[in-house]
């Protein structure tokens, strides 16, 4: 059995939140505990506890050198994560190489060999042990690349999944006008063979000269893992929840949120 490593990608540049000065993974946020309290978690240390909620104790984090309290928070979370390890991995040349593909490109000698479990940093999902759940459907299907989905109330800004009864995957949407379902997918787990998929498509993006400083989309990387066959499952937290937070005015929504039910 492979072992298990969780992947944050927290090296991006946080334009979004401009003109707020603070990086959004350390926005406080009010997060319902297992035992229905509310308690003040920073976005960065929620996804910690998501992970380490699924049994995850190693753990690669994507930072940039403008980051460098993430580092320092993540490696002293407390008594509560003392069975955790934590490897932080430098991005590099921002400017140029954008888009969470990039990201993970950039971690991959730490993450292949390994069952790799994926969590956002700047958003709030329920179930908080949604890993294990999700870990043992992976399992179960044997899949190359699972995705989880979960309901939410506009998808428009977010990635909607068209699942059949199969959890096969109908259709993936990417930031559409029309979502044909309001649910998004937030976290993966994947294995070497999407890795495969991703890196070749990442040494395309870098050797075309014609791309200037644009995107490059874990969408694309999934519709081709689709296109090759690999096995690509979709897993729908029904009574689940994903809470986006990827400009300022998603911040200032939730706070609002939070502050009228407080």
């Amino acid at each position: 059995m492979k072992s298990v490593v969780g992947f944050i990608p927290a090296g991006g540049k946080g334009m979004r939140m401009k003109p707020f000065k603070l990086m959004k993974e350390l926005l406080p946020v009010m997060i319902e505990n297992e035992k229905h309290e509310k308690e003040v978690s920073l976005l960065i240390e929620n996804a910690v506890h998501v992970l380490h909620k699924g049994g995850i104790k190693n753990v690669v984090c994507t930072v940039n050198h403008d980051k460098e309290i993430l580092v320092k928070i993540l490696s002293d979370m407390g008594v509560d994560y003392s069975d955790m390890k934590m490897a932080f991995v430098y991005q590099r040349d921002l400017e140029n190489e954008y888009g969470l593909p990039l990201a993970i490109s950039a971690a991959e000698p730490f993450l292949r060999g390994h069952t790799v479990c994926m969590k956002f940093p700047d958003t709030i999902v329920y179930p908080l042990n949604c890993f294990e759940e999700l870990y043992a459907f992976h399992c179960e299907k044997k899949s190359d690349l699972t995705l989880g989905v979960f309901p939410t109330i506009d998808a428009r800004s977010l990635g909607p999944v068209v699942i059949n009864q199969n959890n096969k995957i109908v259709r993936l949407e990417d930031k559409p006008e029309k979502p044909s379902v309001n649910n998004t997918w937030n976290v993966l787990i994947w294995e070497d063979s999407f890795m495969d998929v991703l890196m070749r498509e990442v040494e395309k993006f870098r050797n075309d000269k014609n791309i200037n400083k644009q995107e490059l989309k874990i969408f694309n990387i999934m519709l081709r893992a689709i296109e090759e066959e690999l096995n690509v499952n979709a897993y729908l937290f029904e009574e689940g929840k994903c809470i986006d937070i990827s400009c300022i005015q998603d911040a200032t929504v939730l706070w609002n949120q939070q502050t009228a039910c407080s």
